[in-house]
């Protein structure tokens, strides 16, 4: 007689054991999930970032900005015309 009721009481610990595991999973998971967002929101907002500073190097690359930042220091265009006189063989002839 004295089975039974080891055996239930043994299954009865283990139901309340496996929902305390359960609970604790739970609580976990749920911070995790917290976490997670907060990494997105920061990986949205560098990516934002990323984005306008890439079309402001863009734009401080461009031609013409370095060209208006050369005039304004004093630097002219070329006129000229470069050109080469007569021929010069690409390989000797052997």
């Amino acid at each position: 007689m004295k089975k039974p009721t080891l055996i239930i009481g043994f299954l009865l610990f283990t139901i309340f054991m496996l929902y305390l595991v359960k609970i604790s999973v739970s609580n976990q998971i749920s911070t995790s999930g917290v976490a997670l967002a907060e990494v997105n929101e920061k990986l949205n907002n560098l990516k934002v970032e990323n984005t306008l500073l890439s079309e402001q190097l863009y734009e401080l690359s461009s031609l013409t900005t370095i060209d208006e930042k050369a005039q304004k220091l004093g630097y002219v265009q070329s006129n000229g015309n470069f050109v080469l006189n007569g021929q010069v063989p690409v390989a000797i002839k052997q």
